[in-house]
């Protein structure tokens, strides 16, 4: 019983974040990823195993830089990559009923991508952009709610 009343409290929390119109903290991870060695920064392991699945060809993945802003609900922010080139960021809604929260995300090269994510866990987004020496640009995204 006791358990059930801290994850209702725990629910409420999270709601009365989203309704009041809080701000979330979103974290921007930029990646580079690459054909030719086979380098992983240790950091993103788990990151490079689901990539790779996907994109198996890839073998080196280094962390290029991290940033993080605290966005309010339909606030669109430009996160800053490499070569001049940035991603947009706007938070479509807050964290609903299944504890998701929903993203609009315009990569370098590509249209806007909304999607809805769990909080706390980051999503990979393998984008278009090669840099000059031919690596891939990889954003992977993290939001969650800040306290009141």
């Amino acid at each position: 019983m006791r358990t059930c009343a801290v994850a209702i409290f725990g629910l409420l929390a999270l709601a009365s974040v989203a309704l009041a119109g809080g701000k979330m903290k979103v974290t921007v991870v930029v990646i580079l990823a690459s054909e030719e060695g086979d380098t992983i920064d240790p950091r993103l392991k788990q990151i490079a195993e689901e990539i790779q699945k996907r994109d198996p060809q890839l073998k080196s993945f280094k962390l290029q830089s991290m940033s993080k802003r605290d966005l309010a609900v339909n606030e669109k922010s430009a996160f800053k990559l490499v070569d001049q080139k940035a991603v947009d960021v706007v938070i479509k809604h807050g964290v609903d009923d299944s504890e998701r929260v929903g993203l609009g995300v315009t990569p370098p090269e590509q249209g806007e991508i909304v999607y809805s994510t769990v909080c706390g866990k980051f999503l990979p987004i393998v984008t278009r952009y090669q840099t000059k020496a031919r690596e891939r640009l990889i954003v992977a995204l993290r939001v969650e709610p800040l306290p009141k």
